[in-house]
């Protein structure tokens, strides 16, 4: 058999197992996910929002992952600490037992003084108490994309069991998708996008991705939103806070809306259409 028929033998073979394992851990996707935990009502991205979201009666949230200079994935939006801690810098810039330190609380209000910017492996352990779903934004610092996904694969997966079902990745940056792929092929992928341009199609089906997290701003359209569906993509956009919108975006098709507002939209969670 020619070489070349060979290649695509096994390219067929690994893309057909590749889906076949992604497909046990396909998530069964609610209308609304908390963003950041329960944002409009405690400090983000920190074990009291993500306690405050299961509350409300939330079953999935969104979480941003990156690195510290030690490298240990923690749970933290920003490139730098300043706006939502006490301190100042890039996060790359602390340890971990120093991002500890720091008040992650307080900037939102004094009741939450002293509250901690989270580790993956904390908010892993909490959720799985709390049955929350997670989607992970990973947000690699700069030229980190490989060493981001390989130290979060290395805290996720003895997990794999318990959160099967329970977990989608997502991320802006392509590389981080394509090592998702390489490393760990079974996670879900969802690829994020600000706007709608004309390699969408070809960039999600290049990564494999299960899901599109469009800006809801992009779906202009039912065109446009007809068109993703069509390609066998799931939709979550982010972040709806009007309940008139979130309805209207469920109504047409979408499958979850990322939400900062979960005390308003979260009586959506059985809206039906």
């Amino acid at each position: 058999m020619p070489k070349f028929c060979v290649k695509l033998l096994y390219k067929k073979w690994r893309h057909d197992v590749n889906n076949s394992l992604a497909s046990f851990f396909y998530p069964k996707l609610p209308n609304i996910i908390g963003h950041r935990g329960a944002y409009n009502l405690a400090p983000e991205n920190t074990l009291i929002s993500f306690r405050k979201a299961a509350q409300l009666g939330a079953t999935w949230i969104e979480i941003d992952v990156r690195l510290s200079s030690d490298k240990i994935p923690v749970v933290f939006h920003d490139n730098d600490v300043d706006r939502t801690t006490d301190g100042q810098g890039p996060v790359q810039s602390f340890t971990l037992r120093a991002l500890q330190k720091l008040d992650a609380g307080s900037h939102y209000h004094s009741d939450f003084s002293g509250e901690k910017v989270p580790t993956l492996l904390q908010t892993i352990t909490l959720c799985i108490e709390l049955n929350l779903g997670l989607n992970i934004e990973i947000k690699p610092n700069f030229g980190q994309a490989t060493e981001t996904v390989t130290a979060i694969l290395a805290t996720i997966n003895p997990f794999q069991e318990q959160l099967r079902g329970n977990v989608l990745f997502s991320s802006f940056n392509l590389l981080c998708l394509k090592n998702l792929i390489n490393l760990c092929p079974e996670w879900p992928r969802a690829l994020l996008v600000n706007d709608l341009n004309n390699d969408w199609l070809t960039k999600t089906k290049a990564l494999e991705c299960y899901a599109l997290n469009p800006n809801y701003k992009c779906l202009s359209s039912i065109e446009d939103i007809k068109s993703i569906l069509n390609s066998g993509l799931r939709i979550i956009p982010f972040t709806v806070n009007q309940s008139s919108i979130a309805k209207n975006l469920l109504g047409l098709g979408v499958h979850s809306i990322i939400t900062d507002d979960l005390g308003s939209l979260n009586l959506l969670k059985n809206y039906e259409i």
